[in-house]
């Protein structure tokens, strides 16, 4: 785990903070806006500390106080709209310590709220709005004249008016900018990131790539909305040399991109370009990308030079299968453009990471049959991770979406609120199926995730060394449960569906009756995840355990243990 920057030597007076949201158990990456501005201040004379909390079980008070933030003069917070109240008492500790601290706030959530913060909130000193290289390093350049000018700040003057300084102007010359070569320090650093590469059969140490800045396109729940739609790229050369560089700082053998840009693909000429770059310095890297359907659509004749230079998936914003919720989206395409989008992608052998929204505040159950039919048309019945299944809109600050429904329900939201989704459902039977849908979630989803991964990564195993490991009549067993337990919390969902649709939407109350009985023989899911377990176990001696883990997972253990797995040996 990184603790400080090479220049902690220099006593940084800037501390960069991504505040704590509570712990997650979710693959944790760097925050990559705040390692740029934390690598434009050190490049420009000004070294900072990077603190990343993001995921931290520990109250802001006692994080700030574990790592005394309170000991710099300028604290700088990225904040989302999960993060404003733990900002706020970081905030607070600061400036109870050490009142002459310079507090600011950047990230689209304060620059979608900023004139509220400036007006309630009277621990922060300046609000950092859309990008925030350049405004931030005015303000610690001129730290000490107290200068209320700076483009790109929201302030307070001494008199206590709120001030709205003129925007700063983009960067344009993104190849300009130093690499997010930013350390932070972090409860849990950083997982290292790979990516299976189905082709080769085996897993490759990964990087996440910036290669543009915004989206010119305008969907109504997008926060990259807050910062602003001006697109601006990168050159082939310079995303070349931020891997190169990774590479030898990291001493990783980098060999998948993945592409983090909002849209990789706005101008495929210059993302052949890019990728024909990174193929020319070294012809085993692969890439990854995600993109609108229509833009795909529209260049898939590039798709063909995209795949010989790497490409192997694109993530796809589908969205949804409903018309009414696509244009509420204001997405501009049909349920049509995504299927196709879907089937273009496979006809040329890529996979596709699939962005969905499953429920929105207005989603019917003929929304839902829409999407129902659109995962089993485009083959997503044994996509994983199940993720799709649980997804909601989020009426995030400064989206044209949350002010429509602001003005549907006659309310104005909270600074710091992001309403859940329970509360904003119109419709009763979509209601119950959001209800069950996260008790599933719950209940299931852990158990069902573990068994997969643990039984995938047998069989790939076993395939990649096929000579040591003949098939056996376990193995074939384990692989029909691998695909009886891929499909379980889909068929969950159909059933919820058909109950929904024979009750009006007041079905059973337990919603564990709707649970499906996938797989050789119909076994309960329960009895299902643990004859896979148990399958594990006999073909993996040496991985004890794959029966407990998946019982420590479960809601209850059934009242006998399954005992079917085949004990002649793997």
């Amino acid at each position: 785990m990184a603790r400080l920057m090479s220049g902690a030597a220099q006593h940084p007076t800037i501390a960069l903070v991504n505040p704590s949201v509570g712990y997650s158990d979710r693959r944790k990456s760097k925050p990559i806006g705040l390692a740029y501005i934390g690598a434009y201040l050190a490049h420009h004379g000004f070294p900072a500390a990077g603190f990343d909390f993001g995921d931290s079980p520990q109250s802001p008070a006692a994080l700030s106080g574990e790592h005394r933030l309170d000991r710099f003069e300028t604290v700088g917070f990225s904040v989302y709209n999960e993060s404003l109240d733990a900002t706020l008492e970081h905030a607070a500790w600061v400036k109870r310590r050490n009142p002459e601290a310079l507090v600011v706030l950047g990230g689209p959530h304060a620059t979608a709220v900023h004139t509220d913060i400036m007006r309630d909130c009277p621990d922060i000193d300046a609000v950092v709005r859309r990008e925030g290289e350049k405004p931030m390093l005015d303000l610690v350049r001129h730290r000490h004249e107290h200068r209320l000018d700076i483009p790109g700040t929201t302030v307070r003057t001494p008199s206590g008016e709120i001030r709205v300084n003129i925007d700063s102007p983009f960067l344009d010359d993104l190849d300009s900018l130093p690499f997010p070569d930013f350390p932070f320090v972090s409860d849990s650093g950083y997982p290292p990131l790979t990516y299976f590469d189905s082709n080769r059969g085996r897993v490759i140490p990964a990087l996440a790539v910036n290669s543009s800045r915004s989206c010119p396109y305008n969907c109504s729940f997008c926060g990259v909305l807050t910062i602003g739609r001006k697109y601006r790229m990168r050159s082939g050369e310079s995303v070349v040399a931020e891997l190169d560089h990774f590479r030898t700082s990291e001493g990783l053998d980098y060999q998948h991109v993945y592409f983090s840009d909002a849209n990789f693909y706005v101008y495929p000429k210059r993302a052949l370009q890019i990728v024909q770059a990174l193929h020319a310095y070294d012809p085993r890297i692969t890439f990854s990308f995600g993109t609108r359907v229509n833009q795909l659509i529209k260049h898939q004749d590039f798709i063909p030079d995209l795949k010989e230079c790497g490409l192997r998936f694109v993530e796809l914003g589908i969205e949804s299968a409903s018309p009414d919720v696509l244009k509420r989206l204001s997405k501009g395409v049909d349920p049509s453009d995504n299927l196709a989008a879907v089937k273009l992608l496979e006809r040329h052998g890529l996979g596709v990471s699939l962005d969905f929204i499953m429920i929105d505040p207005e989603t019917t159950l003929a929304d839902l049959r829409a999407n129902q039919k659109f995962l089993k048309t485009g083959g997503f019945y044994d996509y994983v991770p199940h993720e799709h299944l649980y997804t909601h809109l989020a009426l995030y600050a400064g989206t044209p979406i949350r002010d429509y429904y602001q003005e549907r329900r006659g309310t104005t939201f909270g600074m710091s609120e992001l309403p859940p989704i329970e509360t904003l459902i119109e419709d009763p039977a979509t209601a119950r199926v959001r209800a069950a849908l996260v008790w599933f979630r719950d209940a299931y989803q852990p158990a069902v995730d573990q068994v997969l991964a643990e039984a995938e990564a047998l069989l790939q195993a076993r395939a990649k060394h096929r000579a040591e490991h003949p098939v056996s009549r376990v193995e074939l067993d384990l692989q029909l449960d691998v695909v009886a337990v891929r499909h379980a919390p889909n068929l969950y969902f159909d059933r919820l569906l058909d109950d929904c649709e024979r009750h009006r939407g007041d079905g059973a109350a337990d919603f564990a009756a709707l649970l499906p009985r996938p797989g050789t023989g119909a076994p309960t899911l329960d009895a299902l995840l643990l004859r896979a377990a148990e399958r594990i176990e006999a073909l993996a001696p040496d991985n004890a355990g794959a029966v407990d883990r998946a019982v420590a997972l479960l809601p209850a253990a059934p009242l006998t243990t399954p005992n079917t797995a085949e004990r002649s040996g793997p």
